[in-house]
């Protein structure tokens, strides 16, 4: 009976937690596309694409096959996802996403992100005071520990995606090398 017990429980810890993480992930994730992180990488994604495409441009590969190359993206987006994800959780908790995701979601965040110059007062004001709230101090507080990291992911990334790129490449007849 007390193994049983003991096994309920642990069970019960175990599914919270995975729920915690899941609910944690999913609000990070909403945030990096609201903020514009995620636009982001999928510039530097094609632009690191474009760069391996200039890069073998003397292989005369065929465009369906760089075409073919590029369906991976969705993959590749997802991979940096997780990582962000990741990084966040190093510095934000749940509650500090969900602020931010107010933020972020609200007319005065999205004018802040995609407009900035048409910012009104009272966006102003909306934006002045969450900087002056907890999650705001430590957004401006760990700028620096997260450009340090988010470097650290877009080079890794890239390079992954380099070497993904190379080896699909040679497996395909193109030697690259």
């Amino acid at each position: 009976m007390k193994l049983m017990l003991s096994f309920c429980i642990s069970l019960l810890c175990s599914i919270s937690v995975f729920s915690q993480t899941n609910t944690y992930s999913e609000a990070a994730a909403q945030c990096l596309k609201s903020n514009g992180t995620y636009a982001y990488y999928e510039t530097i994604y094609e632009s690191c694409f474009k760069q391996m495409q200039d890069q073998y441009a003397k292989l005369d590969i065929p465009e369906e096959t760089w075409a073919e190359l590029k369906t991976v993206k969705p993959e590749a987006m997802q991979a940096v996802n997780s990582r962000l994800v990741s990084a966040y959780s190093d510095f934000f908790t749940l509650e500090d996403i969900q602020s931010m995701n107010a933020l972020y979601n609200s007319h005065a965040g999205q004018t802040m992100i995609n407009n900035p110059n048409a910012l009104t007062k009272k966006d102003k004001k909306q934006i002045d005071t969450f900087y002056k709230t907890t999650t705001g101090k430590k957004i401006v507080n760990s700028q620096s520990g997260m450009k340090e990291k988010m470097q650290v992911i877009s080079d890794f990334w890239c390079g992954d995606m380099y070497k993904s790129v190379n080896e699909k490449l040679e497996a395909k007849g193109f030697s690259v090398r």
